[in-house]
C-alpha cells in the first residue's frame, strides 16, 4: 500500500539534499525559454485548497515544459501591500477607525504590516513546498521590496509622459471604515437588504401634481439634482385619489398593486415632452441646498424592468448620474465626508450622520411630509467592500486616474492577439473591458507603494512632478509612507512641491508583476512578454485587466501570450467554502488523509475552467489509481532479471501496448502544450488503469507464468511503466520519483525522473488498426465473461472452445489477429469464428458485431485443469499474507479427500512450477487453512524454504 506521509517526507528530503530542482533548471540552461509569471497571492494567512489547486496547475505545466527541455522561469510571488494587509493588522491591533492608525503611527502601522506580509510569505512557502511545488522559493518576488515599488514608478511616469495619467472627479465606490476609494473591479456583491421606498416628487407651479420616483438608497435624495426620464418611453398622468401622479405607463399596474389603489389615466405624454419640467424637492426645507431641478432625458439608464419609470439622479452619488450630470451640466453636490457622514452642507438636521444610518429617519421625515407613497425592505445585490465586508456608498472624490478611455480600443485589439484557455474567457474579459471606466489608481490608505507625484503647494502654481525612481529623490530608508512623506521639492515658482498623499491601488502593484521583478539580465533572456499567465475567473475583473492596462501603458501591447482561467474551488454541492458556513475543509486535512500527490491528481484531473468540486469520494478513487502504479513497480521487483533486458522479441500484444503507449504520450504532450493539462492528466489515468493494468498486465502475467516469452512481456512491462511515470511525474512528482528510485534507477542514468527529457510519441510504434482490433476484441473477451457467469463457469476454470458469431470483416480481422490474447484472457482452450450459432448446451451474450457462446459442459480433462488451477490461488495467496516474493522457495502442505488428491498429483509439476514449490506432501500440520473447492473440503499450508 501506498505510504503516502513517509514517500512524501522522502522526497522532499531527497530533492532538497541533492538539489534536483536547481539541477533541473541548470540541465536546460540555454535552451528556448518559457516565462511563466507567478500571479501572486495575498501574504495574508494560510492557503486555502483553491489557493494550492492554483499552484497546482501552474507546477504541474510549468514541470512538463521543463522536462520537454525549456528553460523555465518560475519565480513566485507574494502580493503585500494594501487592504487586505491594513484590515488585517487593525485587527490585531483591535483599531476600528482610520484616525487611530495615525494617532497609532503611520511608522508603527507600515511596520506592522511588513512584519505581518513576511510572517505569512514563510507560512504560505512551507505550504506550497509540501504540495510539491517547485519555485524559487529562495528568490520570490515580494510587491513590497523598494526594487518593486521603483519599477511601478516607472511604468507611472511612462503614463504621465504618454498623457496616459490625470487628476480628476469621479463618482466612484467608497468604504467608509476603510476610508478609501475601490476600483470598479475591487467591488464585492453580497446579499443586503435595504428599503425600497416610491416618493412623490411635487412639480413646480402645479397644485397636487407629482413625479413618482424609487429608490433604494433614501440617504442620497438629499443630494438629488434632477429626474431621469426615458425619451421613448410613454408615460401616463393618471388620477389617484385627489390627486394627479406622472410615471411610465408600462410600471402603472405594478406601482398601483403595491399601494392596494386604483388610478384613471388622463392623458399619454411621450417621455421627450416631460423633459425641462421642473419640480419641488420633497425634504427642501431641511436642506440648505437651493437650485432648479428639472426632468432631464436618458435613454440609457432608464428602464422599465423596475421602479416608475423616473430616476432619481444624484450626480455626486452614482456612477450613471455623474455621467447624466456631465452632460446636463449638473453639479456634483456630494454633501458627504471620508467618514461616511452628512456634512452641514446637507442640513443641521442631518450634519454629522452616518448616511446609511440616517436611511430610517429620511424615511420618517418623507411619511409626515405626505411624500411617501410606498416603503418596504428587499433582498439585492449589493456592492460591498472587498476586505471588511462593509456596504459601500458611492461618492465624488479627487482621484488620480490612468486614462483607459484613450487606449480602450487598443487593448481590445490586444486581446484578440492573446491565446485564450477557456475560449469563451476572451469574450467575458472584452465585454469587461469596453465597460471598464478609467482606472482609479489612488487610495486614501498607508501601506502601499507611494504615489510618486509631487505637486506645488501654491495655489496658483499647482505645477506637478511624476519621478520614475529613488535615484530622483534624497536618500531614505526605504520607499513607503511616512518616509517618503518627509521629502519635498523646491518649485520653479519658489513654491514648496509636496507628495500627493495617497498610495497606489494594490492591483497596479501586480499589474508590474512581469517586468518589475526582472534584473537586466533576465529581461535579456526572457523578455517583457510571459508566455503564459494562470489564474481563476475573477482575476477577469482583477489580474488579467490590470497586467493588460499596464502592459499598454509601458510596452504598449499586451504582457502575456497564452492566459489558462481555472474555475472556482467549492464544496461537494457547488457552494463557496467557508468556515462560518462550516462546510470549509482545511489543506492540511486532505494532505494528511491522502498526500499531495492524491490532491494534485484530482485536482488536475477537473476541466481547468470549470467548478472544482470537493469530492472524499474522488479522492479515494485517484489514490487507487497511484497505488496501482505501486503495484506495477513491484511486480517489475519481483519479475524483472538484475540486468537490463535491452532487446526482446514481441508478441502483437506487446506490440499494440507500444502503439496504445505512443498514442497516449501524442495525446498528453498535445494536452499540456494546448494549456489543458486536465484532458492529459484523463488519457494517463485511464492508459494506467484500464490499458496497461486491468487488461495487459493479465496476458503479461499469463506469459511470465508459462513462460511464453517473458521477455518480450516484461521488456513491454518496464518500457511502458517507465514512460508512464515520466508522464506522471508533473501530475503526481512525489511518487513519480519514488517509484523511479526504488526500482528504476538501477537501469537509468538518471539521477532523478526529473532530469530524464519528457518522453516523446516514436510515429512508426503507433498502429491505429491494431488498437481497433484490440477495442474489438476487448469487447468480445468482457461479452465472453459474462457469458460465463451466466453458465456459471469461473474465470480460472477453462472451456474447450469459445465460439465468436459474427459477420464483421473487422471482428474476424481482429479475432484472428488476437486469438492468443482472446484464449488467454477468456480461458479458452480453442476460439472460433462461425457465422451461425453453434448447436448445443451454450450461454451466451451480445457484442457490438456480433454474440459468443460458452459450453456449459466441463469435460473431465477441463475439470482438473480447473482444480488445479484453484489450488494455485489458493497457494499464492498464502504467499501474499506470508510476505514472500516471487524467488522465494516454499514446501505446500495439503490435506484433503482422495479424489481432490488425485488430482493434484497428476498436475504437481505445473502447480509446483507455478507457486515455486520445492515439493508438495499430502499431511496434515497445524494452522491449516481451511477452504472449500468445488464443494469439498481442503486445507492448506506453506513453508518458506530459503
Amino acid at each position: 500500500m501506498y505510504e503516502h506521509k513517509k514517500v512524501e517526507e522522502e522526497i522532499l528530503k531527497f530533492w532538497k539534499e541533492k538539489k534536483i530542482y536547481e539541477k533541473a533548471k541548470k540541465k536546460n540552461d540555454g535552451n528556448p525559454t518559457f516565462y511563466f509569471c507567478d500571479g501572486p497571492p495575498y501574504a495574508t494567512g494560510q492557503i486555502h485548497p483553491g489557493t494550492g489547486w492554483n499552484k497546482i496547475i501552474k507546477d504541474a505545466i510549468c514541470r512538463y515544459w521543463r522536462m520537454v527541455g525549456r528553460d523555465v522561469r518560475t519565480q513566485p510571488g507574494y502580493d503585500t501591500h494594501g487592504l487586505p494587509i491594513e484590515v488585517k493588522v487593525e485587527q490585531e491591533l483591535k483599531i476600528k477607525h482610520k484616525h487611530e492608525i495615525e494617532k497609532y503611527g503611520i511608522e508603527k502601522f507600515v511596520e506592522k504590516c511588513k512584519s505581518f506580509a513576511t510572517k505569512y510569505i514563510d507560512v504560505m512557502e512551507k505550504q506550497f513546498e509540501r504540495l510539491g511545488i517547485w519555485m524559487d522559493w529562495d528568490n520570490p518576488y515580494i510587491t513590497y521590496h523598494d526594487n518593486y515599488i521603483e519599477s511601478s514608478w516607472f511604468t507611472l511616469k511612462m503614463a504621465w509622459d504618454k498623457g496616459l495619467m490625470h487628476e480628476g472627479i469621479y463618482v466612484l465606490p467608497y468604504c467608509y471604515r476603510c476610508e478609501t476609494t475601490m476600483a470598479n473591479y475591487e467591488l464585492e456583491y453580497d446579499e443586503e437588504t435595504d428599503p425600497s421606498i416610491f416618493v412623490k416628487f411635487k412639480l413646480l407651479g402645479k397644485e397636487n401634481e407629482f413625479l413618482v420616483i424609487w429608490t433604494t438608497t433614501p440617504w442620497t435624495l438629499i443630494a438629488n439634482m434632477a429626474v431621469m426620464a426615458h425619451p421613448t418611453f410613454p408615460y401616463v398622468k393618471v388620477k389617484v385619489d385627489d390627486e394627479v401622479w406622472y410615471l411610465a405607463k408600462e410600471r402603472l399596474e405594478y406601482v398601483m398593486g403595491l399601494i392596494g389603489k386604483s388610478a384613471t389615466i388622463l392623458e399619454e405624454i411621450p417621455g421627450r415632452k416631460i423633459a425641462g419640467w421642473e419640480y419641488e424637492h420633497p425634504l427642501q426645507e431641511h436642506i440648505p441646498k437651493k437650485v432648479s431641478r428639472k426632468v432631464v432625458l436618458s435613454d440609457e439608464f432608464v428602464t422599465l424592468e423596475e421602479g416608475s419609470g423616473f430616476v432619481h439622479t444624484a450626480p455626486g452619488h452614482g456612477l450613471e448620474d455623474f455621467i447624466i450630470g456631465k452632460r446636463y451640466e449638473i453639479e456634483a453636490f456630494c454633501p458627504v465626508d471620508s467618514a461616511g457622514r452628512y456634512t452641514k452642507e446637507a442640513g443641521r438636521m442631518f450634519e454629522g450622520k452616518n448616511v446609511r444610518e440616517a436611511n430610517p429617519e429620511i424615511i420618517e421625515l418623507l411619511k409626515n411630509n405626505g411624500s411617501l407613497i410606498y416603503d418596504e425592505r428587499i433582498k439585492h445585490r449589493y456592492p460591498h467592500c472587498w476586505r471588511c465586508k462593509t456596504p459601500l456608498i458611492f461618492i465624488t472624490t479627487k482621484q488620480w486616474f490612468i486614462t483607459i478611455s484613450k487606449i480602450k480600443e487598443r487593448m481590445l485589439s490586444e486581446i484578440e492577439k492573446i491565446e485564450w484557455h477557456p475560449d469563451f474567457a476572451r469574450d467575458r474579459f472584452k465585454e469587461f473591458v469596453s465597460n471598464a471606466p478609467d482606472w482609479c489608481i489612488s487610495r486614501q490608505r498607508y501601506w502601499g507603494i507611494p504615489l510618486p507625484i509631487w505637486i506645488c503647494e501654491r495655489k496658483e502654481c499647482r505645477k506637478i512632478k511624476v519621478i520614475s525612481s529613488r535615484d530622483e529623490i534624497p536618500n531614505v530608508k526605504e520607499l513607503h509612507r511616512p518616509y517618503i512623506d518627509e521629502i519635498t521639492f523646491s518649485c520653479e515658482c519658489g513654491g514648496v512641491m509636496r507628495r500627493v498623499p495617497d498610495v497606489l491601488d494594490v492591483w497596479f502593484d501586480s499589474g508590474n508583476a512581469i517586468w518589475a521583478p526582472l534584473d537586466e539580465e533576465e529581461k535579456k533572456k526572457f523578455g517583457d512578454v510571459a508566455d503564459l499567465i494562470v489564474e481563476g475567473q475573477d482575476q477577469i475583473r482583477g489580474w488579467f485587466y490590470s497586467l493588460l492596462g499596464s502592459g499598454l501603458v509601458r510596452y504598449d501591447k499586451a504582457p502575456y501570450k497564452r492566459l489558462l482561467m481555472h474555475g472556482f474551488f467549492v464544496d461537494e454541492h457547488g457552494e463557496k467554502m467557508s468556515k462560518s458556513l462550516g462546510n470549509f475543509v482545511p489543506l492540511e486535512e486532505i494532505i494528511e488523509k491522502y498526500g499531495a500527490d492524491t490532491f494534485r491528481m484530482w485536482g488536475l484531473s477537473n476541466t481547468i475552467w470549470d467548478e472544482l468540486k470537493f469530492s472524499w469520494e474522488e479522492m479515494k478513487i485517484c489514490s487507487a489509481d497511484l497505488n496501482i502504479a505501486l503495484n506495477l513497480t513491484v511486480f517489475l521487483e519481483r519479475f524483472y532479471p538484475k540486468k537490463k533486458i535491452k532487446e526482446a522479441k514481441l508478441e502483437e500484444e506487446d506490440k499494440w501496448m507500444l502503439s496504445r503507449l505512443n498514442n497516449v504520450i501524442k495525446e498528453y504532450r498535445k494536452a499540456f502544450e494546448s494549456s489543458e493539462p486536465n484532458r492529459g492528466v484523463k488519457i494517463l489515468r485511464t492508459f494506467i488503469t484500464e490499458d496497461l493494468s486491468r487488461f495487459y498486465m493479465k496476458i503479461a502475467k499469463d506469459r511470465i507464468t508459462k513462460e511464453d516469452n517473458p521477455d518480450g512481456a516484461l521488456w513491454t512491462v518496464y518500457n511502458v511503466l517507465l514512460n508512464s511515470l515520466s508522464m506522471l511525474a508533473p501530475i503526481s512528482p512525489f511518487i513519480s520519483e519514488y517509484l523511479y528510485r526504488r526500482f528504476f534507477s538501477k537501469y537509468e542514468d538518471a539521477e532523478s525522473i526529473f532530469l530524464m527529457e519528457m518522453v516523446k510519441e516514436r510515429e512508426e510504434e503507433i498502429n491505429n488498426m491494431a488498437e481497433k482490433q484490440m477495442e474489438i476484441v476487448r469487447e468480445i473477451v468482457s461479452a465472453a465473461l459474462l457469458a460465463r457467469q451466466s453458465a456459471g463457469i469461473k474465470t480460472r476454470w477453462p472451456i474447450r472452445i469459445l465460439y465468436v458469431e459474427s459477420k464483421s470483416h473487422e471482428t474476424i480481422d481482429a479475432t484472428t489477429a488476437f486469438e492468443k490474447v482472446l484464449r488467454t484472457l477468456t480461458n479458452a482452450k480453442e476460439v472460433k469464428v462461425v457465422e451461425e450459432p453453434p448447436s448445443g448446451n451454450f450461454c451466451s451474450c451480445d457484442f457490438s458485431n456480433g454474440r459468443v457462446y460458452v459450453d456449459k459442459k466441463i469435460d473431465e480433462e477441463l475439470y482438473e485443469e480447473g482444480i488445479a488451477n484453484e489450488i494455485k490461488r489458493r497457494v499464492q495467496n498464502l504467499r501474499k499474507i506470508e510476505n514472500l516474493i516471487e524467488r522465494n522457495v516454499i514446501i505446500v502442505y495439503i490435506d484433503t479427500e482422495t479424489e481432490i488428491e488425485a488430482i493434484i498429483k497428476r498436475h504437481m509439476d505445473k502447480i509446483e512450477d507455478a507457486v515455486n514449490a520445492k515439493k508438495i506432501e499430502f499431511k496434515k500440520i497445524d494452522r491449516m487453512k481451511e477452504d472449500i473447492i468445488d464443494g469439498r473440503e481442503i486445507r492448506i499450508a506453506i513453508q518458506k524454504v530459503k
